[in-house]
Order: structure tokens, then sequence, then C-alpha cells
């Protein structure tokens, strides 16, 4: 047993059973999440953008995966993972992300290729010490043995969206990305970006249509673990 595990064991955060962050029990708590649109939010097969919004130019997704609805424990497991460094909640989030990918069929003859939402270099070295899309990414590219590559850069520093309006979130990540020259990457690939939480989607779209501008034939889909409404 891991030494910090004996001094620190596990607990379920919902009934305090000791072995796991979330026990069998509890984890059938878990609901899947509706497959929607990922801009009007409207039931849409395998979360493939509908038609009406894939004529809108501005929007750069093909599509989006939500494996998981909106639920208090959730939300506690993701909170153990983003801000108490409980990085080993990630192999149960990750197994639950490879199902939903494995179940859709619009990825099933796709070339895959696995990215993340890059965080701030002050906010990864001297705030949090580590990206936990970044994680999140990387144990999933060893379970789907699909690669994983580092497409874009935070350059600006913003303020966390989870502290601003709607309004706020959808002008606070302008400008805020840029790219990262990947010469391996080839135009009929599906890059998966991986991340945490939703809410405007603000932040992937911009990270999308960075990605789109100079890659204009690679398809983009969003990973994210659960839905925020508000």
């Amino acid at each position: 047993m891991n030494l910090i595990n004996f001094i620190f064991p596990r607990h379920c955060i919902a009934c305090w059973q000791q072995g796991e962050y979330l026990c069998k029990t509890c984890k059938k708590q878990l609901k899947p999440h509706p497959e929607i649109c990922p801009y009007c939010h409207r039931i849409s097969k395998d979360y493939t953008t509908c038609i009406e919004c894939r004529c809108n130019k501005s929007n750069a997704l093909e599509g989006i995966i939500i494996p998981f609805a909106y639920t208090t424990l959730l939300k506690k497991l993701i909170i153990k993972l983003k801000y108490f460094h409980k990085k080993d909640i990630g192999e149960f989030l990750v197994e639950r992300l490879a199902i939903a990918l494995q179940a859709n069929q619009s990825l099933s003859n796709s070339k895959l290729v696995i990215s993340y939402i890059p965080s701030h270099r002050y906010r990864h070295y001297f705030v949090k010490w580590y990206n936990q899309s970044q994680l999140l990414a990387e144990k999933l590219s060893e379970k789907l043995h699909v690669p994983t590559v580092a497409l874009a850069k935070k350059q600006k520093h913003t303020k966390t969206q989870a502290s601003l309006d709607r309004n706020g979130r959808l002008h606070n990540l302008k400008n805020a990305f840029s790219l990262i020259p990947n010469p391996n990457l080839l135009s009929n690939e599906t890059i998966l970006i991986i991340d945490d939480i939703t809410t405007t989607w603000s932040t992937i779209n911009e990270v999308a249509k960075l990605i789109k501008f100079h890659y204009p034939d690679i398809k983009v889909r969003w990973v994210v673990l659960w839905r925020h409404i508000g």
C-alpha cells in the first residue's frame, strides 16, 4: 500500500466509507449527460454540432463529449482534483471518459489526437502546481493509446472564469491563447481537447478557432467531464 494512502486513507466523499474517493454504491448516483449540440444545447446525436449551428462561422467545434450530468458528488470530485491535488481521482474519471469516447459512433472512423486546455505559467507553477486538464489528457492518452500533443499556450494571465458573469467570461479570454506549431499534425485528424468543466464554452471556442485558422481541415471536439449551467 502506498505510504501516503496508509497515513491518509481514502474515504468516499459521499458516505465516508474507506477505500475509494467514491465507493461502488455511490458511483451509481452518477448520471450520464444528454447528447446535445455544444452551442444551442438542443438534443444532438453523439454530441455533434447541429446543422443550424454549423452554419455560424464563429462556431469552430464539430461537437463535444460530456459523460456526466451535474451532481453534487461529481462537483466534489472535480474540486478535489482541481484544487486539492488529488491526482489519482483522475484515474476513475478518465475511465468514464474513455467509455464515452469509445461509445461515440461519430468518432469510430476518426484518426484521433488528444490535447488539452493550457494554463498560464504563473497559475501552473505558482498557484496550482499542475494543470488538471493536461493530467486528464495524458491519462486518457495512455488508456486509449492515442497520442497527446500540446497545441496551444496561454500567453495572457486571465481572471478565473468561475469568478465572472457570463458576459465577463465571453470577453476574458480574447487573444489569451497562441498556437504551438506542430509539423506532425495531419489535415484529416480529429483533435479531442480535454477539460474538466464548461460554463459558457468561450474557452474552448477560442482555442478551436485558433487551431482552425492554422489547420482548417482538422476537426475539433471538446471532451469535458461535466457541464455547469449558469
